[in-house]
């Protein structure tokens, strides 16, 4: 099949599925919406339709046994239940997996069996015969469980150890899938694979692979890829791969993928072939001008190309732009499957979802936020029974808000739980040694919020199915200061908690303001600049070791950046000092540097993993002469 149609079967069956997951859960909260139910049919006959056309037998099958029970539904049969409920969830679990698997051309672990079966238990008796009676004759080929069975296929839980100097450790563990790969089906890797390629495990990970070689054949063939320690192969049984089946049609993966396509308006497309079709007859102009060196025709024709190319520029990023909601229509979804698990009853609010963000940072967020409102829901918020003697309402309350400020995107993910109970978390740090005991009784609170994403940092004594074991907050941090961002935390004992996101509006493209720190030039956001100001040295004063000045009432600490990045300053000892006032989500701050060059578009280039620790620098850009700059990140330098 053409690769066109397949990547616009994949992108038109993951909107239908959000589609549908937003109707359940509004179907679940008001069980005879007639609208709800003969969308979702319509949805299951277009995705039955699109399946089969594709030639997907098992995803078609899936969705022709769901689109019969809705239409059964429609015809006012059967009373939805909390039973029933699950076992549609389950359905379309089945199908978001199914659809991954076909995606990745690997071996499916769904048992739509198992599922099938379910699906008969809970139709009405006297529909049952009528519509399902024929359904063993239509089901799909055989599955990966029973071609298993019949050929006596092995199957292998295999965990490989990494050395500890390991170099490139995650271009080792992938050339260990391929290698597996080639040997027989690798089912299913532990981590998956594309964290594998992430890096973002210790020194060890698993597989589970189905073969027909003998178990010291399989060693001998994965010993052969260099830096590894050492491989332990355990045989497991059919029951016990489809448990892995099991977790991973209840996991939330198939609801936080990357953004693999973007529909963009025609208007928007019209607008820029505009802008290149211009930019075409502007490139002509100044050939022409520079053959009859007309130095006024020049510079009119490089000021018509200037204000083109940033047009273009202009209208190029608003197309990387998506609104919030394109991942947290998933949410409710994932808020409903988190409380079910937890025993409790979660209102989940969403507010600001039109505003945009960057796709590259989307991509990067979605685990951020579920990380939080996994916390929100376990941690957080308290059982019914809990909140009922606390004099609350049975139904906690989870609101996600997006706005913007100052610049950025803001992103509140706030409960009405119990709130972090602050005495704990010292204690805890008391006990593991993070906090000398002297000094346990005068730490503030903002201290002891940070103790929170200490890597392995947990209060909770046991983990659950949902969270508790200390890893999470650490995650969230470091991957939103590599996106330019910064975590924050509010709370109350009683009341609840606040987690705040700050983050860009883009990585791509952003107007700079370029100054020199002796012979360094840096750039610095000018979304973050309130001003750049001439400031006397007599002005600065020092309060509480710091030096701090004052701008029209107001008292703004500075920050020497030649201090900051151990800088030789090229600024006389008694010249005025050049100070940018940035903005700060909490306060503002003046960086002090030797002088300031002016504005300027830069291309925001990522730093590789050695550099990304560096504290108060987000990325890097190259400028017109060929020298490259970084660029300061405001958010986190203070």
């Amino acid at each position: 099949m053409d690769s066109n149609y397949r990547d616009l079967f994949f992108a038109e069956s993951e909107e239908y599925l959000k589609e549908i997951n937003k109707a359940l859960v509004e179907l679940e909260k008001e069980p005879q919406s007639v609208e709800a139910i003969n969308l979702i049919f319509r949805i299951m006959h277009t995705l039955k339709g699109m399946s089969a056309t594709m030639g997907y037998e098992e995803l078609a099958w899936v969705a022709h046994r769901l689109e019969d029970f809705f239409d059964v539904l429609r015809s006012g049969q059967g009373v939805i239940s909390t039973q029933m409920m699950d076992v549609i969830f389950e359905g379309i679990d089945c199908l978001a997996t199914l659809l991954g698997d076909v995606r990745e051309n690997r071996a499916s672990l769904v048992d739509t069996s198992l599922w099938s079966r379910k699906l008969d238990s809970i139709m009405p008796q006297d529909r049952r015969k009528e519509v399902f009676k024929e359904e063993e004759d239509k089901s799909p080929q055989k599955n990966f469980f029973e071609v298993v069975k019949e050929r006596k296929t092995k199957i292998f839980r295999i965990k490989i150890y990494l050395r500890e100097d390991c170099p490139m450790k995650g271009v080792r563990a992938f050339l260990v899938v391929v290698r597996a790969k080639n040997i027989g089906v690798a089912v299913k890797s532990l981590p998956p694979e594309e964290i594998l390629r992430r890096e973002e495990f210790g020194n060890s990970f698993e597989l589970i692979l189905a073969t027909d070689k003998d178990k010291a054949s399989v060693a001998k063939e994965l010993f052969k890829i260099s830096e590894i320690e050492d491989i332990k192969i355990d045989p497991i049984d059919v029951e016990s791969l489809k448990s892995f089946a099991k977790k991973d049609v209840s996991s939330l993966s198939p609801y936080l993928k990357k953004i693999q396509s973007m529909r963009i308006p025609v208007g928007r497309l019209d607008m820029i072939m505009n802008l290149i079709g211009e930019l075409a007859i502007a490139k002509d102009r100044l050939l022409q001008t520079m053959q009859r060196n007309d130095p006024i025709g020049l510079d009119q024709a490089t000021s018509l190309i200037e204000r083109l190319v940033s047009s273009l520029q202009d209208e190029t990023l608003k197309m990387r732009l998506l609104p919030m909601s394109y991942i947290l229509d998933n949410f409710p979804r994932i808020v409903r499957d988190l409380a079910r698990k937890s025993g409790k009853e979660v209102d989940f609010e969403i507010v600001g979802g039109q505003i945009e963000l960057d796709r590259v940072i989307l991509d990067e967020i979605g685990e951020l936020l579920v990380h939080i409102i996994r916390n929100a829901i376990d941690h957080g918020l308290e059982s019914p029974a809990e909140r009922q003697k606390a004099d609350k309402p049975l139904h906690g309350k989870i609101i996600l808000k997006v706005f913007r400020e100052k610049g950025y995107i803001i992103i509140e993910i706030s409960d009405d739980g119990r709130g972090i109970d602050l005495d704990k978390v010292v204690k805890k740090a008391y006990e593991l040694g993070i906090i000398p005991g002297n000094e346990a009784a005068n730490v503030d609170a903002k201290r002891i919020l940070d103790l929170l994403v200490i890597p392995g940092f947990s209060t909770h004594s046991k983990a659950t199915d949902v969270s508790g074991r200390g890893v999470g907050l650490d995650v969230v941090k470091i991957k939103l200061v590599s996106l330019g961002g910064r975590l924050d935390m509010e709370t109350e004992v009683g009341r609840g908690t606040k987690f705040i996101f700050t983050l860009p509006l883009t990585l791509a493209i952003v107007k700079a303001m370029l100054v020199t720190i002796g012979n360094q030039i840096y750039a610095i956001p000018l979304m973050n600049i309130r001003e750049t100001l001439k400031i006397a040295k007599s002005e600065v004063k020092i309060i509480k070791d710091i030096e701090v000045i004052r701008v029209r009432d107001e008292i703004i600490s500075l920050l020497r950046l030649h201090h900051l990045f151990g800088i030789e300053t090229s600024l006389p000892e008694n010249e005025d000092l050049s100070v940018v006032i940035v903005e700060g989500r909490s306060h503002n701050l003046g960086l002090v540097v030797d002088s300031v060059i002016g504005e300027q578009d830069i291309v925001v280039k990522p730093l590789s993993s050695p550099l990304k620790k560096i504290k108060g620098v987000a990325g890097a850009t190259i400028l017109g002469d060929g020298r490259v700059a970084l660029i300061l990140d405001v958010v986190n330098i203070q």
